[in-house]
This record gives structure tokens, sequence and C-alpha cells, in this order.
């Protein structure tokens, strides 16, 4: 086969590989593009964080996911972190008051953790600042929350000496037989530990209790970043009249799914594309998912945003399966470019070829004459061209820049003028032998 058909006939297969590999990917992704395995730090097993991760990672499994998650327990939150920052993990569930909040890119809130101010019903009190000073019940359960807690109390000079901890159950009783003049309960801003210990007040006076607005929460998240100023929407617990009857201010520490900052853009655009994708699945069946929100996506935001999972919220992000075939079209691309080139180029190499054989040849026709009449020295330094010109035949025949039989034909040329040239060498000693007779 000749050289250019050679070039030819190898781009025409690796344009038809290309095309072939690109349907098989829009076919079968999870076959060809790259798998990435990561270990996500989930928190103790049995908490909220660690269930909502367990239900969307036995949903993803069954889809054959590009992006793959291995959970890790750990024994709390706070661990969940250090995983984080030490590398043991690429992921981790991090609360937003923690260091690893602000080293790692957040790629999706779980759920928010927020703070309720229960009143009995009858109660005159009207804003927080008048708990000041009054014994106060902090429901003590999983849900409580130390460092929400304290922020809370710090802000409003509120007494440690003041509160007493109490379970749910006990929260009604002492309301009623005003022990207490407050509850303090923490939980999901949804359906959980907040609207149980609202359902435990209701059921002691047989009459629903009323929430106190934290009409600060801005100032409170204004001093400590780490907290949001949040909403407890109207008819977010239910019942008949749903309540609460409008929206609470409050504020709230969220439990963050937060990436080591080198996972790169696109795994992290793609797992923000998974999860949202199968939270819409998994919302009806697992309430707990409906928590699952999207980060804030202002430049100005304290924790910093996954880059590849802003491009996706953004709309900006292109897809595994996109990305791979753009590689594969811009190499078809670049063979149907390049294919022509490589004909041009081997093309003027063969003119150079022939051009190099051509004045190789002339060159052997002026040999022929000086084989005829040239000197000794002459014909001395004809025999080395000689020697050049069989190296160079040789060396065009072991890369196929010649045909055998050409090679032969030339060979046998050069064999002739060595002959002729020997020829003469013996004709000029012959000479000179006669003359030096004579002489």
């Amino acid at each position: 086969m000749k050289p250019w058909h050679k070039i030819a006939a190898t781009a025409a297969l690796l344009v038809l590989l290309a095309v072939g590999g690109a349907w098989v990917l829009v076919r079968y992704p999870h076959l060809i593009a790259t798998r990435y395995e990561l270990k996500v730090a989930t928190g103790p097993i049995g908490s909220d964080g660690q269930k909502v991760l367990a239900v969307f990672l036995r949903d993803l499994a069954a889809e054959h996911p590009l992006v793959r998650l291995t959970p890790v327990a750990t024994d709390s939150l706070v661990l969940s972190a250090q995983a984080l920052i030490s590398g043991k993990a690429d992921l981790a569930l991090v609360r937003s008051d923690d260091e690893a909040a602000a080293q790692g890119r957040t790629i999706l809130i779980v759920r928010q953790i927020g703070i309720a101010i229960l009143l009995p019903p009858g109660s005159e009190i009207e804003s927080v600042g008048e708990l000041a000073g009054k014994k106060l019940a902090v429901t003590k359960s999983p849900q409580l929350d130390p460092g929400l807690l304290k922020a809370f109390t710090t802000f409003y000079g509120l007494r440690e000496a003041d509160l007493i901890e109490l379970m749910p159950p006990q929260l009604g009783p002492a309301l009623k037989s005003k022990r207490v003049a407050a509850a303090i309960a923490f939980g999901p801003l949804g359906p959980g530990a907040i609207g149980d210990a609202f359902a435990s007040v209701r059921k002691s006076f047989k009459e629903k209790p009323s929430f106190l607005d934290i009409a600060e929460s801005e100032a409170i998240s204004a001093r400590w970043p780490a907290y949001d100023a949040v909403e407890i929407k109207q008819g977010t617990f239910g019942g008949a009249p749903p309540e609460p009857g409008e929206a609470i201010n409050t504020f709230a520490v969220s439990v963050r799914l937060v990436s080591r900052s080198s996972l790169p853009n696109r795994v992290a655009g793609e797992l923000t594309r998974m999860l949202l994708a199968t939270k819409a699945k998994l919302a009806a069946t697992v309430p707990a998912v409906a928590q699952l929100e999207a980060p804030d996506t202002e430049k100005t935001a304290l924790l910093p945003v996954h880059p590849g999972t802003l491009a996706y919220l953004n709309g900006e992000q292109v897809s595994f399966v996109d990305e791979t075939l753009n590689y594969y079209w811009l190499g078809a691309m670049i063979f149907a470019v390049v294919t022509p080139i490589s004909g041009w180029i081997a093309s003027k190499a063969r003119s150079r070829r022939r051009d190099q054989v051509r004045e190789r040849l002339l060159r052997l026709v002026e040999l022929v004459r000086l084989a005829k009449v040239g000197s000794r020295e002459e014909l001395a330094g004809a025999d080395e061209e000689l020697d050049e010109m069989m190296a160079w035949l040789f060396e065009l025949l072991a890369s196929g820049q010649i045909e055998r039989d050409h090679f032969q034909c030339i060979e046998r040329m050069l064999s002739q003028l060595r002959a002729a040239i020997e020829k003469r060498l013996a004709d000029l000693s012959a000479s000179a032998g006669k003359i030096a007779t004579a002489a």
C-alpha cells in the first residue's frame, strides 16, 4: 500500500471510531465516560442528615451514575468536618458554623436547623426582649443545638440560670403550670421536632400555642454570619387551620454537603444535577428530602459555593456526555482537516524524493562519462560517491520510499558503473606501465 493510501485509510478509520464511540456514549454513557468514586462523611448513623443521604445513595446506585458516592459514617458532624479537612473524605455533611464549611466548597444545603419560641395560649408576651428574667424551657432532645442557643441567649441577654431543660412531653405541663413562660424548640424548618413540640403543648392546653417572632433575626445573622435569617413559612406544620398562621422570623444553622476545594468542576456540577434530579423523585415518599435546596449563588455569600455547582445552577454546565461528545467531534474535525494536509505533505515529500532520485540519476550519467575519460584522482572520488549512493538507496528501500524493482534497477546501474571505473583504472595503470618501460 502506498504511503498516502495508508494515511487516508488511517484517518478514515479514526473518524469511524470517533463516530462509533460517540454513538455508544450517547446510548450507554456509563460504559465509556470516566467514573468518579467519592467518599462522603455522613455524620452519625441514624441522624437526619445521614438518613437523607442514605436514601439518595440507594436511589442513585440503581442509575449507574458517572459519580458514585461511598458513605463513611462518623460519630458526629464535627468528625465529618475533620475527615474532609484531613483528606479522608471527598465530601462531608458540615455545619455552616464549622470552619470546614469555609475551607471547602458547598454543593447543596441538606437541611436547616432553626430555633422556635413557643408561647402558651393567652400569653401577653409580644417580643423576645420580654423573656429576660423569666424561666424558659429548652427542649432536651437530640435536636437541641448549643450553638443556636448560645447565640440566642447572648444576643438577648438571657441568663443560663433561667433555662430549664425538659423533654418534649414535659413542655405542655410546664407551660400550663406557669413554671416556665415560654419553650425553646430546635429542629428542621419543616416537619420534625419543632412541630412535635407544638403538638405537645397543644395537647396539654387543648388549644394551640403561638409562635414568638424573632424580629431581630437579621441582626443576629449579621453578628454571627454562619447563621442565616430565615422564615418558618405559613402552614409549615399543618393542622386545621394550618400552623403557623403566618410566617415567623427566626434564624438557623445550615447542614451542608461540602466538598474539598480541589474537586473538579464538572464532577461537582454532575453531583449537583444528580441530587436535585433525585430530590424531585423522592420528595413525595421521603418528606425530609424536600429540605434539600440549592445554595445561595450570590458571589457575596459568606461560604463559598463550588464553581461546578454554580455553573449547573446558572445553566452553564456542560454535562459529562456532552463534554465527551465534544472531544469526539473535535477529534473528527481535526482528522478531517489533518487528512488533506497530510496528503499534501506526503505529496510534497514524494516530489522531493523524485527530485532527489532525478538528481542522483543525472549524476550517474556524469559518472558514466567520467568513467571513460577521468583521471585516477577523479575516479577515486567517483568511487566514494558510489558508496554514498548505495547507502542512500538502502535507506530508501528500508523506509518503503522506493519499490524493490526500482531499487534493483538502480543497483545494477551502480554495479555496472563501478565495473567501468575499475576497468578505467586498470587501463590507466597499463598505460602508465608502458610509458615507464619505454623510458
